[in-house]
Formats: structure tokens, C-alpha cells, sequence
């Protein structure tokens, strides 16, 4: 008598958690903001100078932490290249 092989499942994809939960913050984000609009009509104002203050950090943190960090990583690693050869000649050298 043979032992049963284990059967095979379609492998199980994970829920979209994260979307959703940020999905479902900006919603009832822009609900409260909406209520609150009707209160306080200032808080309109509110709301747009967070969004903007929002997207200001989005683009400084591809410039910054994407770009910029690169760039820098990149120039720091032509440093170490061009001091190790210029130490490679003065050993030649000798």
C-alpha cells in the first residue's frame, strides 16, 4: 500500500490590506473634512493647506530619499574608486 501524496493547493493571494486601509483613511479623512467644512467654513482651507503640506512631502521624499541618496551613493563609491587607484600608482611607484 502506498502513502497518499499531498494534494496540491493554487497558491493563496494575500488581501490588498494596505490599499485598502489607506483607501478607507482617505475616505473617511475627506468625510470628516467634508462635516467639518459644514461647521467651519474654514476648515476648508485647513483641508487643502494639509493636502498641499502632503504632497510636499511625497515629492521631498522621491527628491531626497530616492534621487538625491543615489546620486550621492554613486559619487561617494567614485571617490573610494579613484582614491584606491591613485594609491595603487604611489605604490607602483616606490
Amino acid at each position: 500500500m502506498t502513502p497518499r501524496l499531498p494534494q496540491q493547493r493554487p497558491p493563496t493571494t494575500s488581501p490588498p490590506t494596505v490599499s485598502a486601509a489607506l483607501f478607507l483613511c482617505v475616505v473617511c479623512g475627506g468625510g470628516f473634512f467634508g462635516l467639518l467644512g459644514m461647521v467651519f467654513p474654514g476648515a476648508g482651507l485647513l483641508g487643502l493647506t494639509l493636502v498641499v503640506l502632503g504632497l510636499l512631502f511625497v515629492a521631498q521624499y522621491f527628491v531626497w530619499g530616492k534621487w538625491l541618496y543615489a546620486y550621492v551613493v554613486r559619487k561617494e563609491q567614485e571617490a573610494e574608486a579613484s582614491a584606491r587607484a591613485k594609491a595603487g600608482e604611489s605604490d607602483h611607484d616606490a
